[in-house]
């Protein structure tokens, strides 16, 4: 299709989904931020060594549910957010390879996402019941390890990969769409949330950029609730 021509218009079902899918990232990821922050102190509890972070999963199982499956949530909501987006974009006449690739992106992070949050629902649950019931110390020595393993490795899948250089160039993407749109501080505020998310990526080369991990999703909450007002008002608009 034409990067100049512009789909039919969006039905206000379709203006309706992308503001609920809109909101979903804000109000689910909230789930997480309270009762896994109340709970065990997350998202720094990520950095926790294994003989601190495993008593305190073992000691909050309903809680690691609940935060974790909020969180999971997020993550798969991001495919059909992403779908949602496109749509958006083709209804207002910026449909195209770039709108294409935005998509492609949110879906690849929502995937990254989901692959990274699943251990906390599963195997991390049981490595913790399993260190709480062994006075063993070469047991418990194994568990910290194994624990470590599968943690550096689905962290970097599902955080390293997925929320930060993934859903930062998805950011970018979308800014350029924004600007595309006409939607100018959209646009600049998506691209200097995703050049933000991007570069803590590069916290294992570049430790400061950790700083940034605590300090942009506040921002980019409030940039989401301020969108769906956006969306709102525009998705079932007439075409430019």
């Amino acid at each position: 299709m034409s990067d100049t021509l512009p789909a039919a218009r969006m039905t206000r079902a379709e203006a309706i989904a992308l503001v609920l899918l809109t909101l979903s990232q804000l109000v689910l990821f909230l789930i997480p931020m309270i009762v896994l922050g109340q709970a065990i102190g997350w998202p720094a509890s990520l950095r926790l060594p294994a003989n601190q972070a495993l008593p305190l999963v073992a000691a909050n199982p309903l809680a690691i549910q609940i935060g974790y499956w909020g969180y999971l949530l997020t993550a798969v909501a991001m495919v059909p957010f992403g779908i949602a987006l496109r749509r958006f974009a083709m209804a207002h006449g910026a449909g195209g390879m770039l709108a294409d690739t935005m998509a492609a992106f949110a879906i690849a992070a929502g995937i990254l996402k989901t692959l990274g949050i699943v251990r906390w629902l599963t195997t991390m649950p049981m490595l913790a019941e399993l260190y709480v019931a062994t006075p063993d110390p070469a047991t418990r020595s194994m568990i910290e390890i194994n624990y470590m393993t599968l943690n550096a490795y689905a962290g970097g899948v599902g955080e390293l990969l997925g929320v930060q250089l993934v859903s930062g160039l998805w950011l970018i993407l979308l800014g350029l769409v924004f600007r595309k749109l006409g939607m100018r501080i959209n646009g600049i505020i998506s691209v200097v949330l995703g050049i933000a998310f991007a570069l803590t990526a590069f916290r294992t080369v570049v430790p400061e950029m950790n700083a940034l991990s605590a300090t942009v999703p506040p921002f980019a909450l409030v940039w989401l609730a301020a969108l769906a007002v956006t969306f709102w008002r525009r998705a079932s608009g007439p075409n430019p």
